[in-house]
């Protein structure tokens, strides 16, 4: 595993040694920001150019792959003008989720309104409910134990940006976010948490899991509508 304290600021000087004034941002995203890595994590940067072609991100993977570890840098990369232009729905949680270690984020993105904040939010927890009910289906049951771990990494996402339009506080971790939470919905992340693999969970263990992610996603798209509704007035 990295540490990002030393990591990050020899991936900053070896990117600004290459781009010089094009590099406009740096950040970190993912579980290193959160604290939360492991030996199989990625290490999600998000890098902001210009301008970006290919033969910029060849250059990029290359120099990345120079430092420990390189070859698990990924993240999100794009020019200036396409970020100014992304749909602003869904930069909210993008922004969050980003601790700066070169330059400034937010003249680089586009107005967010609560009503984008809230559009994100109901466009994630519905896109869960969708690929809950679409595994249950398709997947297969003797080992959908295994499958829920994937369902489990979107909730804490899902729960994170809906607990930020209920309260206006945003987590920055499964632990903070663990602190907001009712007794039943901490209890249902803490699924995920669990260290025990998921195959040794039963499958009528994953059943009940199932069932339970399915009612949160579905109270929670109720909740978020009603909240866009009052946030378009």
């Amino acid at each position: 595993m990295i540490e990002p304290v030393s990591w990050m600021p020899q991936a900053v000087r070896v990117l600004r040694e290459r781009f010089g004034a094009r590099l406009l941002f740096v950040g970190l995203q993912g579980s290193y920001r959160r604290g939360e890595a492991t030996e199989e994590s990625d290490i999600d940067i998000l890098t902001v150019l210009d301008t970006l072609d290919l033969a910029d991100l060849a250059a990029y993977r290359d120099l990345l792959r120079t430092l420990p570890e390189g070859e698990k840098a990924a993240g999100f990369t794009c020019g200036q003008r396409q970020l100014l232009s992304w749909p602003a729905f869904e930069l909210f949680q993008f922004s969050q989720d980003t601790d700066a270690w070169y330059g400034d984020l937010a003249p680089l993105l586009p107005v967010i309104r609560r009503e984008d904040t809230v559009t994100g939010a109901l466009a994630n927890v519905s896109g869960l409910y969708h690929q809950a009910a679409h595994t249950f289906l398709a997947g297969d049951p003797a080992r959908r134990a295994a499958e829920l771990k994937g369902l489990h990494k979107g909730l804490f996402f899902a729960m994170q940006i809906t607990e930020y339009i209920r309260h206006g506080v945003y987590a920055r971790s499964r632990r903070e976010l663990l602190s907001l939470l009712s007794e039943t919905e901490a209890d249902l992340l803490r699924q995920g948490m669990d260290a025990a693999p998921a195959e040794a969970r039963t499958r009528n263990d994953a059943d009940m899991q199932f069932q339970a992610l399915l009612q949160w996603c579905g109270d929670a798209m109720v909740e978020l509508a009603r909240a866009k509704q009052t946030a378009s007035r």
